[in-house]
């Protein structure tokens, strides 16, 4: 997916997100704009509640049990429209273009899978790479994020990681397959949640 010329990486113009249910109504998000250039650490500033995960979630379609009742407003990635995509689309979108580094690794890994394992498998579904290349390029990805011992660790399951380890586990799944858009979370109480953007150069 190439940018228009004159585009900027990301365009989000007027993100507007509803949650609907018996007991509530609840507009999340309320009319945000911004925009986001190749290369550029864009930083998205509240306190905690305000809706800064809600639009990280809303920029790629990924809520899990609790989808919205309506989401408005206009989104672009590289030029193109993330309202005209289907799931197949957004299937291949998410990771491979477009990644996020969810604020709770516990729930966010797989409990029944090895972490290398969990980093190789984006890596054969959008690298298309072989299983003993995604495996070396996991190990490779751990390193990277500072766990110590990443040939021997790749093999073990979360649980055998702590709070730390397991979020570093989370980075190198969102980086593996180097999405042109990054965006992690944060559930500090005065975060900042900043996307970054990878330049094409």
């Amino acid at each position: 997916m190439n940018a228009a010329a004159g585009s900027s990486q990301l365009e989000v113009e007027d993100l507007r997100v509803r949650f609907t249910t018996p007991a509530l109504d609840l507009t999340a998000v309320d009319g945000v704009s911004f925009r986001i250039e190749a290369g550029e650490v864009f930083g998205l500033v509240g306190e905690s509640g305000c809706g800064k995960t809600v639009t990280c979630r809303a920029l790629i379609r990924l809520f899990g049990g609790s989808p919205p009742s309506a989401i408005g407003g206009t989104v672009r990635f590289a030029g193109r429209d993330l309202a005209t995509l289907d799931e197949r689309a957004w299937s291949a979108l998410r990771g491979s273009e477009i990644s996020m580094i969810f604020q709770d690794p516990m729930t966010s890994l797989n409990p029944t899978m090895r972490v290398g394992t969990q980093i190789a498998e984006g890596l054969q579904r959008h690298r298309g790479l072989a299983a003993r290349e995604a495996r070396a390029a996991a190990i490779e990805m751990l390193a990277a994020v500072g766990v110590p011992g990443a040939e021997r660790r790749h093999l073990e399951y979360p649980h055998a990681f702590s709070g730390g380890m397991r979020q570093r586990v989370l980075i190198a799944i969102a980086l593996a397959c180097r999405p042109k858009l990054r965006s992690p979370t944060s559930r500090r109480r005065r975060s900042t949640s900043p996307c970054r953007t990878r330049s094409s150069s």
